[in-house]
């Protein structure tokens, strides 16, 4: 079965980070972390999630563009957590901008919002949420 041009792209997304090495990502998911339940190894620890999507028509042929929006969480543990979300924050950063087709993959990939997120009382965990909008085209009748 032929992978769709949107899970292609996610697929893309977690691989590269999974690989990079400039702060070594203890884990890397497509499901939700829990942090309770990672040893220290496993931070940093990442996951990644496609949420909204804006699509429409560019032919009645199935010619589609489409505009994700692609959400990297991602959890640090222990002292310096401000530090240590700033330094992932740039390493994720720089992963996915430095190809910003994705190998051909997309039109545009963009960072356009990272947010802190609240775990009630967080420590020793800190964590935020960094939200990529990714462009591309798929066509319909080859999904």
């Amino acid at each position: 079965i032929q992978m769709n041009k949107r899970e292609t792209i996610v697929e893309h997304i977690f691989n590269l980070l999974k690989s990079q090495r400039t702060v070594k990502l203890g884990k890397v998911d497509r499901d939700p972390i829990i942090p309770e339940e990672l040893p220290r190894t496993g931070f940093p620890a990442a996951f990644i999630q496609t949420t909204d999507e804006d699509i429409e028509d560019l032919s009645n042929g199935g010619l589609r563009n489409a505009v994700m929006s692609c959400n990297v969480v991602v959890y640090v543990n222990g002292e310096s957590r401000d530090k240590q979300r700033n330094i992932a924050v740039s390493a994720i950063e720089a992963t996915l901008m430095a190809d910003r087709s994705l190998e051909n993959r997309v039109r545009d990939i963009a960072l356009t919002r990272v947010e802190s997120i609240e775990l009630g009382e967080a420590a020793p965990y800190a964590s935020f949420r960094m939200i990529f909008t990714i462009e591309y085209c798929y066509n319909l009748t080859e999904e």
